[in-house]
C-alpha cells in the first residue's frame, strides 16, 4: 500500500510541475530551476485535424526507406559489378574479397527493389553457398563490413530481401571466429523483429500491479514479420547464434536469449514452433545453471504446444518441458507442474473473475486422453521418465501418480501393457530407494489375509476390466522369502526377489514374448530396453508401495467424481479408483467407508440408471477386488444394515449396497477358486462366519416383499454369487434349506412356470436339496396360483370401485386390497416352512 501511495504522490507532483501557472515549492525536489516554458503555438483550424497524423507518419516510414538520393544518383537496374565480372572467387586478403564484394555492399542500400535483390542473391551465393571455400580472416572482415547493412535488410518492404539477408546472417554467424563485437547489435534486431521485448504486455507496469501471467494456451495473434517463411529463417538463425555464443555472451544478453526462444514458441506457424522445441531443448541442456529462474517462464511458453493439432508438435513440447524440468531444479518444477495441471490458490482470485467468465486448461488430462496414440504413449513413458531421472522427484510424484495410474486403462491395449511395465521399472527403483524399509517384508516373507498364506492370487483388471478381458493371461508369482533361521523351510524356499511359480531360469518364458513397440527417434532411453510382456503377474512389492504412498493424495477427490453427473467424469474415475484399489490391494481398508458410500451412490443414482457398459465393468471390477482383498467378515459389518427394515437408506440405496455385496462375494469366491494346490478343507474360508448370518439376514429381510423388480433381482445375485461355487459347502448352514426354498415364492407375483423346479434342476445345488424341492415343488406351484389369483382380485375390486367412490373411499380400499394380500402371502409362507422344514428333517435322518 505503501507502494501505491509513493506513485499517486510522485504523479502528483509531476502534474503540478507541467502548469503554466507559477508552482508553489512544496517539497525539495522542486527547488531545482524549472525549464522555460515555450509559446504555444497556433493551432490549427479544427476542420484540418485530419493532418495531424502526417508528420508521424513520415517518421515512421522513412526508418524503413532508404536514404533519399538525386534522381540523377538513383541506380534503376541492377549494375554489372566484379561479381559478375570474375569467374574465380579471390580468397587472396580480406582487402581484395571486399573490394570484389564491395559494389554489391553498396547497392544494399538502393531505393530500387531489384538492385537490392540482385546483389543480396550474389552474396549469399558467394557466402552461403560458397562459404567453405572462404578463409576465417576473410569472413571475420565481411562479418564487420556487413552486419549492418544487413540488419538494416531484415526490416527491408521485400519479403525476400528479408530472407536473403536472413540466411547471409545465419552463414556469417555459423562461420565467424568471435561474436563479441556482432552481439550489441544482433540481439536488439531480433527482439524487434520478433516482438519479444514484452511477450506478457506486463512491462509497463509496476510489479506489485502486474496481474498473474495467463494459464490458458498463448500464441503471438499478429507477429511483427509477417512471413512465416522470414520467421522460420529467423528461428534457424536463433538457433546458430545460440549454439555458437559461449556461456559468458549468453549471461550478458540472457533475458534476450530466452524471450526470442519464447517468442518463436508461441508463433502461429507450426515449422517455427516444432524449431523452437529444439532450440529450447539444446539451449536448456547447454546453460542449465543460469536458467533456474527462467525455467517457469519458458515451460509456459509451450502451452500452446501442447495443444497443437499436429502430433509432432506435440511430441516436441514434451521434450521441451522435460529440458525445462531439469533447469528449475528444487526451485520452480513445482510451478511448472501448477502450470500444467490448471492449479489455482484457492484464496487468490484474480480480478477478471469478477467480471467475466476464467477457465483453465488441464494440459496433463489432456495429454493423457489424446486422440493420437503416439503421443499418448510417448506422454505416459515422459512420466515414467521424470520419475526415474529427476532429482526433486520427491514433490512430483504425488502429482504424476495418478495420471500413471490412468494409462492402464488406455484404450489401446498395448499401452496399457506397457505403462505397467513402466510401473514395474518404477517399483524396482522405490525397492533400490526404500531398501531399508521393505528389508523386513522381504526377509519375513509376510503374507497378507487375503492370499491364504500366499497360494491366492487375484488377476490385474488391466483396462478397468475385471481379469483384463478375455484377450490377457496372468501368471502366478511367489512373493519374497528371506532365511527361515528356525529350519521350518527347506533352503528351496527362500526367494531373494519376488519370483514367478515354477519359473526358475525361464522367467521371461513364462510371461510370453516381448511385445515388438514401435521405433522413435524420440523416444526415452529407458523406454527403448524396456520390454513389454503379454501375461501379467501380481505387480512387485515397490509398485504396489509407490502407489499406496501417493493414493493418499488424490483418492478421496476421487470419491467425489464417482458421483459426477457427466457419464465420462464417472468412467474416468472408477478407472482410477479400479487402479489405485488394484495396487493398494489390502491398504484400501483406510478408506472403506467412503468408498462405500461413493458406490452406492453410483448404483443408486443417474450412473446406473445410464447403463453405461464400460463404466458398468469398471466399477463392478471395483466392487470384486473390494470383495477379494478385503476380510468378508469388514464388508457385511458395512452393508448388512441394507437389510434390516429399520434402515435409515432409501430403498434405491439399499438394492445399490446389494449389488455391491453380490459383487464383493463374487470377487472372494474367486480367490479361493484360485488356491493352488486346491485345499477341500479350506471350505469356505474366511466366507465361514459370514454366509450364516448372511441367510439369516435375508431370510428376515422385508426387501423380499417389495412390491419393485429391482429388490427381488438383486436377492436372486446375492444368493447365486456364493450358491452355485460353494453348494457343496453350504448343506450345514443354519437357515440355508429354508430360505432356497421360502426365497422363491416372495421373488415372484406372475410366473407361468416354477423357480424352485429351476434350482432343482441347477447342477450346483447339493442332492438334499434337490429332493426338499422336489417334494415341495407341488405345495409351492399351489401357493404360488393362490397368491396370483388374490392380486387379481384385489387389483379388480379396485378398478371397479374407482369408477363409483370417491378419492378417500378408493384410497381405503386400495389399503385392505394389499393387506388381504400380504395376510395371504404370510399364511402360504407359513404352510411353506413347515412342508420345508418336515422334508429337510426327513431327508438328515
Amino acid at each position: 500500500m505503501a507502494d501505491m501511495d509513493e506513485i499517486w504522490s510522485e504523479m502528483q507532483r509531476e502534474q503540478k510541475t507541467k502548469s503554466f501557472a507559477k508552482t508553489k515549492v512544496s517539497d525539495l525536489s522542486l527547488l531545482q530551476r524549472e525549464k522555460k516554458t515555450k509559446k504555444v503555438a497556433k493551432r490549427m483550424d479544427s476542420s484540418l485535424n485530419w493532418m495531424s497524423g502526417w508528420a508521424k507518419l513520415k517518421t515512421e516510414q522513412e526508418q524503413l526507406r532508404p536514404a533519399e538520393v538525386e534522381p540523377a544518383m538513383a541506380v534503376v537496374e541492377p549494375p554489372t559489378t566484379m561479381v559478375d565480372a570474375l569467374e574465380e572467387l579471390p580468397t587472396g586478403t580480406p582487402e581484395i574479397f571486399l573490394a570484389y564484394i564491395q559494389r554489391d555492399i553498396n547497392c544494399l542500400a538502393e531505393e530500387s527493389l531489384s538492385v537490392r535483390l540482385t546483389s543480396l542473391q550474389k552474396l549469399q551465393r558467394l557466402l552461403v553457398q560458397q562459404v567453405e571455400s572462404l578463409a576465417t580472416d576473410i569472413i571475420d572482415a565481411v562479418m564487420d563490413a556487413l552486419l549492418k547493412p544487413l540488419l538494416k535488410r531484415m526490416k527491408d518492404r521485400s519479403e525476400k530481401c528479408r530472407e536473403c539477408a536472413v540466411k547471409i546472417l545465419r552463414s556469417l554467424v555459423e562461420n565467424t571466429s568471435d561474436l563479441s563485437a556482432a552481439l550489441p547489435y544482433i540481439f536488439p534486431s531480433l527482439v524487434g523483429r520478433l516482438g519479444s521485448e514484452d511477450l506478457d504486455g506486463v512491462a509497463h507496469l509496476p510489479e506489485i500491479m502486474r496481474p498473474d501471467p495467463e494459464q490458458k494456451p498463448t500464441e503471438i495473434a499478429q507477429p511483427v514479420e509477417e512471413s512465416e517463411e522470414v520467421r522460420l529463417q529467423l528461428g534457424h538463425f536463433v538457433a546458430a547464434l545460440l549454439l555458437r555464443c559461449s556461456p559468458t555472451q549468453i549471461y550478458a544478453y540472457i533475458d534476450e536469449a530466452t524471450g526470442l526462444i519464447r517468442a518463436q514458441a508461441m508463433d502461429p506457424f507450426h515449422e517455427v514452433k516444432a524449431l523452437a522445441c529444439e532450440t529450447m531443448i539444446s539451449f536448456c541442456y547447454n546453460h542449465t545453471e543460469m536458467l533456474l529462474h527462467f525455467a517457469l517462464p519458458l515451460a509456459r511458453s509451450l502451452t500452446s504446444s501442447l495443444t497443437h493439432n499436429h502430433a509432432k508438435i506435440r511430441i516436441a513440447a514434451l521434450r521441451a518441458v522435460t529440458a525445462c524440468l531439469w533447469c528449475g531444479v528444487w526451485k520452480h518444477n513445482f510451478e511448472i507442474f501448477q502450470v500444467l495441471m490448471a492449479w489455482q490458490d484457492p484464496n487468490k482470485v484474480p480480478i477478471k473473475a469478477f467480471y467475466e467468465g476464467v477457465t483453465n486448461v488441464n494440459y496433463m488430462s489432456t495429454l493423457s486422453f489424446d486422440r493420437h496414440p503416439a503421443v499418448r504413449r510417448f506422454w505416459f513413458e515422459t512420466l515414467a521418465h521424470w520419475m526415474l531421472r529427476c532429482v526433486d522427484k520427491v514433490d512430483l510424484e504425488p502429482y504424476i501418480a495418478p495420471y500413471l495410474l490412468t494409462g492402464l486403462c488406455d484404450e489401446n491395449e498395448e499401452i496399457a501393457l506397457e505403462v505397467f511395465w513402466l510401473i514395474e521399472k518404477i517399483g524396482e527403483a522405490y525397492e533400490a530407494e526404500k531398501e531399508e524399509d521393505l528389508r523386513k517384508t522381504k526377509q519375513y516373507g509376510f503374507d497378507y489375509t487375503w492370499t491364504y498364506g500366499g497360494r491366492a492370487s487375484v488377476p490385474f483388471p488391466l483396462q478397468g476390466i475385471w481379469a483384463g478381458g478375455d484377450r490377457l493371461d496372468h501368471v502366478r508369482k511367489t512373493g519374497a522369502r528371506g532365511p527361515d533361521f528356525l529350519g521350518h523351510k527347506a533352503l528351496t524356499e527362500h526367494h531373494h526377489r519376488e519370483l514367478l511359480d515354477d519359473a526358475g531360469e525361464e522367467e521371461e518364458e513364462r510371461l510370453g514374448a516381448p511385445l515388438e513397440l514401435p521405433r522413435r527417434d524420440y523416444c526415452w532411453p529407458d523406454s527403448r530396453g524396456l520390454d513389454v510382456f503379454p501375461r501379467l503377474p501380481r505387480p512387485r512389492l515397490g509398485s504396489r508401495s509407490w502407489v499406496r504412498t501417493h493414493s493418499r493424495r488424490y483418492i478421496k477427490a476421487t470419491f467425489n467424481d464417482v458421483v459426477d453427473f457427466r457419464d465420462c467424469t464417472a468412467l474416468n474415475a472408477g478407472r482410477l479408483l479400479c487402479m489405485s484399489v488394484a495396487y493398494t490391494e489390502e491398504g484400501v481398508t483406510e478408506w472403506l467407508q467412503p468408498m462405500l458410500a461413493a458406490l452406492t451412490k453410483f448404483y443408486s443414482g443417474r450412473a446406473w440408471a445410464a447403463g453405461d457398459t464400460r463404466a458398468m465393468q469398471t466399477y463392478g471390477a471395483v466392487c470384486k477386488l473390494l470383495g477379494a482383498f478385503l476380510e468378508p467378515s469388514a464388508l457385511w459389518a458395512q452393508l448388512k444394515a441394507a437389510l434390516d427394515a429399520e434402515c435409515a437408506m432409501d430403498l434405491d440405496q439399499r438394492i445399490a449396497s446389494m449389488r455391491i455385496l453380490a459383487m464383493s462375494l463374487e470377487g472372494h469366491v474367486e480367490v479361493l477358486q484360485s488356491i493352488q494346490p486346491p485345499d477341500p478343507e479350506l471350505k469356505m474360508g474366511q466366507l465361514e462366519p459370514v454366509i450364516p448370518e448372511l441367510i439369516e439376514a435375508m431370510h428376515n429381510s422385508d426387501l423380499l416383499l417389495s412390491p419393485t423388480p429391482e429388490s427381488r433381482e438383486v436377492m436372486w445375485t446375492v444368493l447365486f454369487s456364493f450358491l452355485e461355487p460353494l453348494g457343496a459347502f453350504l448343506t450345514d448352514a443354519p437357515g440355508f434349506l429354508t430360505f432356497c426354498i421360502w426365497l422363491p415364492v416372495h421373488c415372484t407375483r406372475q410366473s407361468s412356470y416354477s423357480y424352485a423346479q429351476i434350482l432343482a434342476e441347477s447342477s450346483s445345488v447339493p442332492k438334499v436339496i434337490y429332493d426338499a424341492l422336489r417334494e415341495a415343488g407341488a405345495l409351492v406351484q399351489t401357493h404360488l396360483e393362490t397368491l396370483q389369483e388374490a392380486n387379481r382380485l384385489a387389483e379388480q375390486r379396485q378398478a371397479d370401485s374407482s369408477a363409483r367412490i370417491d378419492e378417500k373411499t378408493q384410497a381405503m380400499k386400495a389399503m385392505q386390497t394389499q393387506t388381504d394380500f400380504v395376510a395371504t402371502k404370510a399364511k402360504a409362507t407359513r404352510d411353506l416352512m413347515l412342508q420345508v422344514d418336515t422334508a429337510a428333517a426327513k431327508h438328515s435322518k
